[in-house]
């Protein structure tokens, strides 16, 4: 029975530690991973107080303002929805602490109920006296001997379930100990969402005031949509040649048969690292997004994006992003030049850029400086528009390029 009870505490015991530690290691790896991913959220938002400080020199309002403001709001709600989840991963956390905790006290009372009524059964009603009694009326030293050795084990069982009895209680300690640590890293959060908040807030007071400035600016507006659509048609016609060359070369119609087995390489090589492909500026942050959207100021109107654009600091590089050959460098008036450079079927489009590195012919590998992406002399925007396609399709490229 002693024997039983003592192992019953430790399995229990142990079994509890186990689950505990198990579930412990994989919320550890959630956390740090969202505080991972929060540490990277923070480092861009105060990217793009670096750029918004760019556009505030001058004090001409532009819609480039707004679509950063409207960066650090996506930034900000990224980090508070980061909060959330981690807060909920902590509330869990600390219910299965309350859970093992409570299974534990039981266990452990259960147990000393039970080694409390053997004890009580056993040997409370026996002295020294009867004990020795007991080793005397032996009928011989053999018998004297084990009665003898019986009761020393009983002596050793009593004082190893006494231990493990406060062992259990110990570690019913340092797990009430652990959700304490637990509680306070859950109270941090909540001040911490409570700021962010309070500076989501205030990023959006800021966008109102802007876009209340821009809206009485509606025909300087309009006239940037049609530059926009100027410079997207005149790259969209370029585009459309080099496939058309293509195509004609291509008898089967199809663009990726008549690859070269190098080019085949780089256009597989290019497919295979969908999400990876780095970026073509070494920091920067999406201002406009590819596709169909609002515009950020006139109600009712909407902009139709080939590419993205990304928004970042003076003097940035345009990179190649990845190897290819420079298959066309043209100038658009107002828009500067681009560079379209063919990875096998796929192409990538770099426009506003000046003091190119490369021309048209030039084999390039991934991250070889292209050229410096154009600052606006006015309104200090660096922007460097990009686009990907795969033979005749447009693609968005923020499924391609890699998430940092």
């Amino acid at each position: 029975m002693l024997k039983i009870l003592k192992y019953r505490t430790l399995l229990v015991f142990c079994m509890g530690m186990a689950l505990c530690l198990n579930s412990t290691e994989a919320v550890a790896q959630k956390k740090k991973e969202l505080e991972e991913q929060k540490t990277r959220t923070q480092e861009e938002i105060e990217y793009t107080n670096q750029l918004l400080i760019e556009t505030q020199k001058n004090r001409k309002t532009t819609l480039q303002r707004v679509r950063i403001i409207n960066k650090r709001i996506q930034l900000r709600n990224q980090i508070i929805t980061n909060i959330e989840t981690e807060v909920g991963i902590i509330e869990e956390e600390i219910e299965q602490k309350n859970l093992l905790i409570s299974g534990m006290e039981k266990d452990l009372e259960t147990i000393k109920e039970q080694y409390a009524e053997m004890i009580i059964h056993a040997y409370w009603n026996r002295s020294k006296r009867d004990w020795m009694l007991f080793v005397m009326s032996s009928d011989n030293f053999n018998q004297a001997y084990r009665r003898m050795k019986y009761l020393q084990q009983i002596s050793s069982h009593r004082k190893t379930q006494a231990e493990s009895i406060n062992y259990m209680k110990n570690g019913i300690i340092l797990e009430i100990e652990n959700m304490e640590e637990i509680k306070t890293q859950k109270e941090n959060l909540l001040l911490e969402k409570i700021n962010e908040n309070y500076n989501l807030e205030r990023e959006k007071q800021g966008k109102n005031r802007v876009v209340s400035d821009l809206a009485r600016k509606e025909k300087e507006l309009k006239e940037d949509i049609r530059e926009k659509e100027r410079i997207a048609a005149k790259i969209g016609k370029e585009i459309a040649a080099i496939i058309a060359e293509e195509a004609r070369k291509a008898r089967s119609g199809n663009m990726y048969d008549q690859l070269t087995p190098e080019e085949k390489l780089i256009s597989d090589n290019f497919q295979e690292n969908r999400g990876k492909i780095p970026w073509p500026v070494e920091r920067g942050v999406i201002t406009e997004k590819f596709g169909v959207h609002p515009h950020p100021v006139l109600k009712q109107i909407t902009i139709d994006n080939d590419g993205v654009n990304i928004s970042t600091v003076k003097g940035a590089k345009a990179r190649a992003m990845f190897d290819g050959e420079v298959t066309k460098v043209f100038s658009i008036l107002g828009a500067n030049y681009t560079v379209i450079i063919r990875h096998g079927n796929f192409l990538t489009v770099y426009q506003n850029l000046v003091d190119l590195k490369v021309k048209q012919g030039d084999i390039v590998k991934v991250k070889d400086v292209i050229g410096t992406v154009h600052t606006d002399s006015e309104s200090n925007n660096t922007i460097l528009h990009m686009q990907i396609w795969k033979e005749r399709k447009i693609q968005n490229p923020e499924d391609w390029i890699s998430r940092k």
